[in-house]
C-alpha cells in the first residue's frame, strides 16, 4: 500500500511539474510574464524607447519582431509609464451573505513618457504626430540586458512643461497601452 501511495505522489508530481513547465512556456510565448530574463536586480539606465507607426501583423514576438516594422529611437527619454496587467475588484453586496469579489478587465496601464524637449528628434516628431492621429503605434524598449517590451500605445497628448527659471525644457506624453506587453527574453 505504501508503494502505490508513493508511485502516486511522484506521478502527481510529475504531471504537476510538466503543467508547469507547459503553463510557463505558453505565459512567455504570449508575453505574459515581465520579468522572464532578469535573474537579479536589473537597471533601466541605458534602456532604449522607439516608436514606430507601423502594426505587427500579429500581436504577439514575430509579430513584432517583424523585419517591416521600422522603430525610430525617442531621445532623451526621462521618466516612462508602469504598465502590465491591472483588474480593478468589483464588489457584490448581497442582502444575505457575504460579500463577493470579482475581478474585472485588465487595465495594461496609462501614464507619461517625459523628455528633453528636442523638435528635432526623430522619435519625438513621431510622438507628436501620434497625439493627433487616432491610430494605434507600436512601441520597443530594449533594456541594457538585451530583454525587449513590445507594447501597443495610444498617444493622447504632447506637451511643453511649465515654464520656469532654470527649468530644462520637457515634454510629456501621455500614452495609454491598448494591449498586453509582449516580453521577448535576452
Amino acid at each position: 500500500m505504501k508503494r502505490i501511495k508513493s508511485l502516486v505522489q511522484h506521478l502527481f508530481a510529475a504531471v504537476a511539474d510538466t503543467l508547469h513547465d507547459v503553463w510557463f512556456v505558453y505565459m512567455q510565448r504570449m508575453g505574459l510574464l515581465l520579468s522572464v530574463a532578469h535573474a537579479s536586480a536589473a537597471s533601466f539606465t541605458d534602456t532604449i524607447y522607439a516608436i514606430s507607426a507601423s502594426l505587427p501583423a500579429t500581436y504577439d514576438a514575430a509579430g513584432y519582431g517583424s523585419t517591416t516594422i521600422t522603430y525610430t529611437a525617442i531621445g532623451r527619454v526621462q521618466d516612462f509609464t508602469p504598465y502590465g496587467s491591472k483588474r480593478a475588484v468589483k464588489k457584490f453586496n448581497p442582502i444575505a451573505g457575504s460579500v463577493e469579489k470579482l475581478k474585472g478587465a485588465p487595465d495594461y496601464g496609462d501614464g507619461d513618457l517625459v523628455c528633453a524637449d528636442m523638435p528635432t528628434d526623430a522619435g519625438q516628431v513621431i510622438l507628436k504626430a501620434a497625439e493627433v492621429s487616432p491610430n494605434h503605434y507600436s512601441m520597443k524598449i530594449t533594456y541594457p540586458d538585451g530583454e525587449i517590451h513590445y507594447l501597443d500605445v495610444l498617444v493622447s497628448s504632447w506637451v511643453l512643461t511649465p515654464a520656469k527659471e532654470g527649468q530644462v525644457m520637457l515634454r510629456t506624453a501621455t500614452l495609454g497601452i491598448c494591449k498586453a506587453p509582449v516580453v521577448v527574453a535576452a
